[in-house]
């Protein structure tokens, strides 16, 4: 099997993980399935050659797994800094911006207290990412990006759109 198929192999795992996240109304529950997700996302990078994009994947993981259980802005700001280190460490190509913009602005969400807020900096670092993912042509990466950013709308809606007060209880 060639590194592109189990590349886009990986990406549809990673792809299912993410779908998942955005059902779930407790941001805690959103950031660990984001977590498996990037996991593979980034291993989908990494068989690409794209080792800016695999390295922000890597860190924004720990992110994840942090921001389950710290909103502190000292902490956001560390993973602000690493993300740009990283990112200036492996750049490789002008296209690699746009994953270091879809990174900061996740970064930035992930550490929101609310968990409407995290949904929205989410949609705007999704855009990012599938901006980046056609660049590099990806398919299957660009249908994780365009379907986690429908999802993301979704759940938003019915979690914290005008039929909210209908909507289950956080867990």
């Amino acid at each position: 099997m060639s590194d592109f198929a189990l590349s886009q192999i990986l990406a549809g795992i990673a792809f299912a993980f993410g779908l998942a996240s955005f059902q779930f109304k407790a941001r805690r529950n959103v950031l660990l399935c984001l977590c498996v997700s990037v996991a593979f996302n980034g291993a989908h990078f990494f068989l690409l050659d794209r080792p800016g994009p695999s390295t922000l994947m890597l860190i924004t993981g720990i992110r994840y797994l942090v921001a389950t259980i710290s909103t502190d802005r000292r902490v956001m700001i560390f993973f602000l800094l690493t993300t740009c280190a990283a990112f200036f460490t492996t750049f490789k190509s002008p296209v690699s911006f746009l994953a270091l913009v879809g990174s900061l602005i996740g970064t930035f969400g992930s550490f929101q207290p609310s968990g409407q807020k995290v949904r929205l900096y989410f949609m705007g670092g999704n855009v990012a990412w599938l901006v980046h993912n056609a660049f590099l042509w990806t398919p299957v990466g660009v249908a994780m990006e365009s379907l986690f950013l429908t999802s993301s709308v979704v759940g938003y809606w019915r979690y914290f759109g005008p039929p909210a007060q209908h909507a289950a209880p956080e867990r």
